[in-house]
């Protein structure tokens, strides 16, 4: 294939990979793109992946919030109300979510040691996530909402812990601030 074939779009995965038939050899996702990385520019393209081999790799290796670059073609709605979909011929995973509730329990000191003289904020034993919860990804920052607590507590994908928004504040009132404080309206 050559570069002016097709398109090439850089995103996240949104959700969990679905498989489109039984036996797993077509799948489907959805991507949110974010060419200026603000929630008002975003875009979520539902995708579809068609060949076999790129469908057992999508289905088995990817996970909600990665990072990965797609390249294909975008299928035009043929009925009013229906959406673009972009149908995916080749994938490259660019990154993965850097927050996994699940690689706490992994986690040894030494590690714990490292983010912590990287001057990133660690969570203590007492301090860990619940099992239960569920992670999303907004643009360049991804929450944590705690059904326990009732809370939800926002990082930036480099790592940077913006605060926890208990109810009735929301994530989007963290998220707001921080932007009118990067672009120095606050």
């Amino acid at each position: 294939m050559t570069d002016t074939q097709g398109v090439v779009l850089d995103g996240y995965l949104d959700e969990e990979v679905a498989a489109d038939d039984t036996v797993g050899t077509r799948a489907r996702f959805r991507l949110i793109v974010s060419p200026t990385d603000e929630l008002v520019d975003e875009m979520v393209l539902p995708c579809s992946v068609a060949d076999s081999e790129l469908a057992q790799a999508v289905l088995n290796e990817l996970r909600p919030g990665d990072h990965i670059r797609v390249t294909g073609y975008l299928g035009l709605p043929r009925i009013s109300g229906h959406p673009m979909w972009l149908q995916v011929l080749t994938l490259e995973l660019l990154g993965t979510l850097p927050l996994d509730p699940a690689d706490d329990d992994q986690a040894d000191d030494a590690g714990d040691a490292t983010t912590a003289a990287a001057g990133q904020v660690t969570p203590s034993s007492s301090d860990t996530l619940s099992d239960v919860g569920s992670l999303e990804r907004f643009g360049q920052y991804i929450v944590w909402s705690d059904p326990d607590t009732a809370a939800d507590t926002v990082w930036t994908t480099t790592g940077e812990l913006l605060g926890t928004a208990v109810y009735p504040d929301t994530c989007t009132d963290l998220i707001d601030t921080h932007q009118r404080r990067a672009y120095g309206d606050a």
